[in-house]
């Protein structure tokens, strides 16, 4: 039993790698990704120009992206969290419906608001069912509790709740702050798509 547990699990993580190299694939250039992203079923990826994403990404089932952005390594994307622009649709326009006004993704659109981005930034945890808009920076370190609206800058290692999201706490003291960054600096981590008991997790020492 032992054994066929061992290969159903190396079988699951093959089709876990191939849907993550499919997706990116399907993507093409408008998105660029380092090593170790996990990516769920049934996401989206989309921007009118570029998503970034960094080394030992966690992204969730059915997350859409659909904006520019940047997430930093190590960052958790919970399942249908959503990457929203803030004014895709141009709804100031005189005589013309919303169903036809101009969109940000129409390859004529010159509008300023195409280049603006959502930053998500390294270890942050963006909770189930949460929405950032773009023109906001989740500061290093934070946590957006599942169901927020991030309407405006998170500050490091802050975490945020409720719609719009405010500070409702801090998910560690200052003091320790720069020991934590220094260990995952100096650390080794390295995901395994067969599970979390597989994940190789070593802090670095400090000096």
């Amino acid at each position: 039993m032992s054994r066929i547990k061992l290969f159903l699990g190396w079988i699951l993580a093959g089709v876990r790698r191939l849907r993550t190299f499919s997706k990116l694939q399907l993507a093409g250039r408008r998105v660029s990704a380092g090593t170790g992203l996990h990516i769920g079923k049934n996401v989206r990826l989309w921007a009118p120009d570029q998503i970034t994403i960094g080394d030992n990404v966690y992204i969730g089932k059915e997350v859409f992206i659909e904006c520019n952005c940047k997430i930093g390594d190590y960052s958790l994307i919970a399942n249908r969290v959503a990457f929203l622009g803030r004014r895709d649709h141009d709804f100031h326009e005189i005589g013309v419906p919303m169903r036809f006004a101009r969109w940000i993704g129409d390859r004529d659109c010159s509008d300023p608001e195409r280049q603006v981005e959502a930053v998500v930034e390294l270890d942050c945890w963006i909770g189930y069912g949460s929405i950032i808009l773009t023109g906001v920076t989740v500061g290093r370190g934070s946590v957006v509790a599942a169901g927020s609206v991030v309407t405006r800058d998170v500050k490091p290692y802050a975490i945020v709740a409720g719609v719009p999201a405010c500070e409702v706490g801090e998910r560690m003291p200052k003091e320790v702050r720069a020991e934590h960054e220094q260990r995952i600096a100096r650390g080794e981590f390295r995901m395994s798509e067969r599970g979390c008991s597989y994940h190789h997790v070593r802090p670095g020492e400090m000096q």
